[in-house]
């Protein structure tokens, strides 16, 4: 099931448009923090093209917008990284695939989830496609990090900006929705970063907790949270080179202890199985020294996706982390 489009009002008007006047592009890219809905919007679009109802908004009955929502339409196609990497295989395959006419609906459509994660290789494949895009196709580029792509790449492409919600805004949505005291909310959206996508994820999580107790006991805190062992940084950028995935983890982990550093309520951390051992840890930290460090991992997401040196970059950043820790 699609999850609900909270706002993105003139991104939305903007596709509709698109669809009424059959003026839709060849390629978008969607670019936005992660968790902002650029997915979300996509999928929404890729439904609407298609739907059997033929107007500018996905119907979502439909059987076209049914498949689309469980992911087995003929026509539309979702591709994400293999590993740390979107590569040239996946691009072929892609190319192989969207050269064939619409076997059902309207148009192939192609979703390009982390687009800044291609090697050279594939960016430099899927280019040609860009260059001379079948007629029937459109291909919608997700990113969180512009400037990762090639320029030749984004030039080809109709950019389309998401923006997060403020707070405020973002609150009073959980709290009409899920029936959160307004502080709650306020807490979920700041945590999330005025991304929906984050909030619904951290709520969902939330609620399943007492089911999988167990998982989240046994889970354990990072190794570059508790040691000082510079040695160390070399085997824990090995680790988050080959688990790139488990940098957002690590994110997580830094913003629970600046929570409790600003004296957030326990139950609103994602890690609440580990508020205690948290705790001992949060002296360790200054208030500064946790932003510069989670600033310090969105750096070097960005760096990874610009296809520099990968050991490197992630060795730099363990030092940098452990050097933030007193």
């Amino acid at each position: 099931m699609e999850q609900p489009i909270v706002g993105h009002d003139r991104i939305i008007t903007q596709l509709q448009h698109a669809i009424r006047l059959n003026r839709i592009a060849g390629a978008y890219l969607f670019v936005g923090p992660a968790g902002v809905g650029k997915e979300t919007v996509a999928t929404h679009f890729a439904k609407s093209i298609n739907c059997l109802k033929h107007g500018e908004s996905a119907c979502g009955n439909c059987i076209s917008c049914r498949k689309t929502d469980v992911g087995n339409h003929p026509d539309t196609q979702i591709v994400h990284p293999s590993g740390a990497w979107i590569k040239i295989d996946q691009i072929r395959e892609l190319q192989t695939r969207i050269v064939y006419r619409p076997l059902e609906g309207v148009r192939k459509i192609v979703i390009l989830k982390e687009a800044e994660r291609m090697n050279l290789e594939a960016a430099n494949a899927l280019l040609k496609t860009l260059e001379e895009p079948p007629a029937e196709s459109v291909l919608i580029l997700l990113t969180t990090n512009l400037d990762a792509l090639l320029p030749t790449i984004r030039s080809r492409c109709q950019i389309i900006k998401f923006i997060p919600l403020t707070q405020t805004e973002l609150g009073r949505y959980l709290s009409e929705r899920f029936h959160l005291a307004e502080r709650e909310a306020l807490a979920v959206a700041t945590l999330a970063g005025g991304a929906v996508g984050r909030a619904l994820s951290y709520l969902e999580s939330r609620d399943t907790e007492e089911s999988e107790s167990n998982q989240h006991v046994d889970e354990e805190i990072p190794e570059i949270l508790t040691t000082t062992d510079r040695l160390a940084a070399f085997r824990i950028a090995e680790h988050y080179g080959d688990n790139p995935d488990e940098l957002d983890s690590l994110v997580e982990w830094y913003r629970d202890l600046l929570l409790l550093h600003q004296d957030v309520p326990p139950d609103l951390l994602t890690h609440i199985y580990h508020v205690d051992a948290l705790k001992r840890l949060v002296p360790h930290y200054s208030r500064y020294r946790l932003q510069s460090a989670i600033k310090t991992i969105f750096e070097t997401k960005n760096a990874l996706g610009r296809n520099i040196n990968a050991t490197l970059a992630l060795e730099v950043m363990a030092l940098k982390l452990m050097s933030d820790r007193t």
